[in-house]
């Protein structure tokens, strides 16, 4: 029981590849342009190709691209979260120089269904450009010869072209040649970011879900249209439970463990997750069910990889539906100044942020000075304002609320005094 994730398809209209710029860009790129946060909602599957030959090299000598990839692959978890939406931002300043959308469709995956995406494409001067690929076509919210201010949200994540999951496929160009702004042992200069990401090298589980009803067909991934649930009614059930796990080259053997309120061990089993650097598995474990809090449990070989309860009740009455759990917020600089790209960002567990296993939306609330500067509901664990929405002097404040669709969590609150 177990399903596999192919390598990333991408191809980013107008980012062919072609050599590799010797020389970083000008300007370095000040944060990574996703809503969510790499390593934890997000994740980096493909970097640029550095192997001039048939071969594949990842910045850090590794094989994380595919021959000729010309940019930064990263996906999120399912179509679920592209229909709640994950912003994609203008890293930069700059001009529009390309538009292209009303093409592709927003939930390819699987095989090579469509040659062209709906992207755009900025110029930053000198010679320096990005492009944002596979974004969803009534997102893109600039035009052809628009002026754009880095931070500025320009799209949504989604999966137009050719693609095989959703993600963002991120491009940095230097005189129209593809560059890996990532630094490494194998980059052929330094870093292009102003602080570069953190790439985990680890395996982590990046969801867990339960369901009284099997994972097949739409309720499985990429779509993921599955009844979670946290509350199962007491006697003898199937518990169907789904684990996906990233950087599977070091994940070692699974094992799925479930735990009786006395806390004796109800079910050890493995469950090996196979894949393409991600991947996920699925089991019906049948359990003879009594009243209490039950753990499940994943490990990757002797680690404890995800832990997460669920309750089991008398009746059916007693099933509810329960709101997201409290999170917590700050902001990114944790002392911005003015001028600058904030992000605010959600701490939680991916796995334990909701009681039901829902996929959570986040109300993110905006306010410099008291004005209302942005507001964006969203499946990402980050969100952030344009450089020119503060002033000098103001307070800048983000809320944070979950939402499961139909309760909301406690509010998460994030500020700063502005320097003025």
């Amino acid at each position: 029981m177990k399903t596999i994730i192919t390598a990333l398809a991408c191809a980013a209209a107008l980012a062919t590849a072609g050599p590799v710029a010797a020389d970083p860009p000008a300007q370095l790129l000040p944060f990574y342009p996703q809503a969510g946060t790499i390593g934890q909602d997000l994740f980096v599957t493909n970097f640029v190709d550095l192997d001039e030959g048939p071969g594949v090299r990842d910045y850090d000598c590794g094989s994380h691209s595919y021959d000729g990839h010309t940019g930064i692959d990263s996906m999120v978890r399912s179509f679920r979260e592209v229909q709640i939406g994950v912003p994609v931002f203008a890293a930069l300043d700059g001009l529009v120089l390309s538009v292209q959308q009303a093409v592709g469709g927003d939930f390819n995956w699987g095989a090579t269904v469509s040659r062209f995406d709906n992207h755009v494409i900025l110029d930053h001067g000198g010679g320096q450009q990005t492009v944002y690929g596979h974004l969803a076509w009534k997102s893109i919210t600039v035009r052809k010869g628009q002026r754009v201010v880095a931070g500025a949200q320009i799209g949504r994540t989604a999966s137009s072209g050719n693609s095989s999951w959703p993600h963002l496929h991120f491009t940095a160009r230097q005189s129209f040649a593809p560059y890996e702004p990532f630094g490494g042992r194998c980059s052929p200069g330094p870093s292009g970011w102003l602080h570069q990401p953190e790439i985990r090298t680890d395996a982590w589980v990046g969801d867990l879900a339960l369901s009284e009803k099997p994972f097949a067909g739409r309720a499985d991934l990429p779509f993921d249209e599955a009844i979670r649930t946290g509350t199962f009614v007491q006697g003898v059930r199937d518990v169907h439970v789904r684990v996906e796990v990233r950087n599977l080259a070091g994940a070692g053997a699974g094992r799925l463990v479930v735990v009786r309120p006395d806390a004796s061990i109800a079910y050890n089993g493995a469950l090996q997750v196979f894949g393409y650097r991600a991947g996920w598995a699925k089991r019906r474990v049948r359990l003879s069910l009594t009243t209490g809090r039950w753990m499940v449990r994943y490990e990757l070989g002797e680690t404890l990889a995800a832990e997460a309860p669920f309750d089991v009740v008398a009746t059916g009455r007693q099933v509810v539906n329960r709101p997201p759990n409290r999170v917590a917020a700050s902001l990114d600089p944790v002392a911005p100044g003015v001028g600058e790209v904030v992000f605010c960002r959600v701490a939680t567990s991916l796995v334990t942020e909701d009681p039901d296993f829902e996929i959570v939306r986040y109300r993110y609330r905006w306010t410099s000075g008291g004005r209302v500067v942005r507001t964006a509901t969203t499946a990402a664990l980050s969100d952030a304002i344009p450089r020119d929405a503060t002033r000098r002097g103001e307070q800048l404040t983000c809320k944070v609320t979950p939402s499961d669709g139909k309760r909301r969590g406690p509010t998460a609150t994030a500020s700063a005094l502005l320097p003025g």
